[in-house]
């Protein structure tokens, strides 16, 4: 048996061994004989993609570390830090690191990407103030954006930087979170809070993968954006949201030749940039458009009053009535049901991208349902 196959089957064994499991059991749970399991595992047979995704899936553990004995990853090892540890925060991360174990296994399994590859990101030198380097950060990001990103922030992120955006409700106290291992990015949004914020939040975890700070870290866990605390990364992945959501030369050709920046001016240019008022009231007074008074009393015009003033209620009423809806990484997502569809998986994969039970997707699949009760009438007799 070559050495490779020795230590897969080596860590199989362990693995049955710590869950006091025979080899018949192992084998019914995962779908196959026991002759089969037996020659894998005396090297006269090797393992499928399938079965090893299905093991992987019985004993809590990764495909990545059956095939090649890693453990897990800097982000999943940071995970454990309780230093932050909220109800929210323990889902969110709970949900990055099974969205991480599921990109682990299709790459260990040699799944195909969707996909194609996105652009490769050139960071800009990060010498200076974090206040400087954000809107370096976000005008070389916005090179690789797709136009108009507005519209599908997620969706264009996925796209032009790999980063898995998911969106779900998390609870009180938290925003989002990023997550960088060597399978996987991701970004998680709550999706308790107002729509405006769940995009500067989006912003802003997207500034501190772009700025390497989630390479080093491996995790970071963001409870309030909007904290005033000082750290250079949180000050410059504030400051790449703002610029990224609020263009400086985007703003000045809106108010280009007025004097002044009216309510109206104002108001219409939140739904533009689709922010808060007191976000757009801080950039403006950023970049000396507005003095401290009026930054003041704009931050105060609630975002319906703009919606009204402005001119873009319709708009307003789209971004209210989705801004709780629950957003899977839709790249990882489509990986994983190509895959089980071809017979590549088990459902269990695609399930956990989705956030679903396994049963649901085998019913989308097969068209079949669980039995109804014999003294029930059919709902259609053609």
């Amino acid at each position: 048996m070559p050495n490779e196959e020795k230590a897969l089957a080596d860590r199989v064994r362990s693995l049955m061994q710590d869950a006091g499991m025979n080899q018949t059991q192992l084998a019914e749970a995962i779908g196959i004989t026991a002759p089969k399991l037996s020659l894998s595992l005396s090297g006269d047979r090797r393992f499928s993609t399938f079965e090893l995704a299905a093991i992987a899936e019985r004993f809590h553990t990764t495909v990545d570390y059956l095939v090649s004995g890693k453990q897990r990853s800097t982000a999943a090892l940071a995970a454990r830090d309780d230093s932050h540890k909220s109800p929210a925060w323990e889902v969110a991360v709970q949900r990055a690191e099974v969205l991480d174990e599921t990109e682990a296994a299709l790459n260990d399994l040699g799944i195909p990407q969707t996909i194609s590859s996105p652009a490769e990101w050139r960071r800009p030198s990060l010498s200076g103030r974090a206040i400087d380097v954000g809107p370096a950060l976000a005008d070389a990001a916005r090179t690789l954006l797709q136009e108009p990103y507005r519209d599908d922030m997620p969706g264009a992120i996925e796209a032009a930087f790999g980063v898995h955006v998911t969106a779900q409700a998390l609870g009180s106290d938290f925003d989002g979170l990023s997550w960088g291992s060597e399978d996987c990015r991701i970004i998680v949004i709550n999706t308790e809070v107002a729509w405006s914020r769940q995009r500067f939040t989006l912003a802003h975890e997207l500034g501190h993968h772009l700025a390497g700070d989630v390479d080093t870290e491996g995790l970071i866990v963001d409870k309030d954006v909007m904290s005033t605390h000082h750290r250079i990364p949180e000050m410059r992945a504030n400051a790449f949201a703002a610029a990224l959501l609020m263009p400086e030369q985007e703003i000045r050709e809106h108010i280009q030749g007025t004097a002044t920046v009216t309510p109206a001016l104002f108001a219409s240019l939140v739904g533009t940039f689709r922010v808060s008022s007191d976000a757009l009231a801080w950039r403006l007074k950023n970049l000396g458009l507005v003095n401290d008074a009026e930054r003041s009393r704009f931050s105060r015009m609630s975002a319906a009053e703009a919606a009204q003033e402005g001119g873009w209620g319709d708009l307003y009423v789209e971004l209210v009535k989705h801004q709780s809806r629950q957003r899977p990484p839709e790249a990882l997502v489509l990986r994983s049901l190509r895959a089980f569809v071809a017979g590549d998986i088990s459902a269990e994969w695609p399930a956990r991208a989705l956030g679903c039970d396994a049963n649901l997707l085998h019913e989308a699949l097969d068209g079949t349902a669980s039995e109804a009760p014999q003294d029930k009438e059919p709902v259609f007799i053609p």
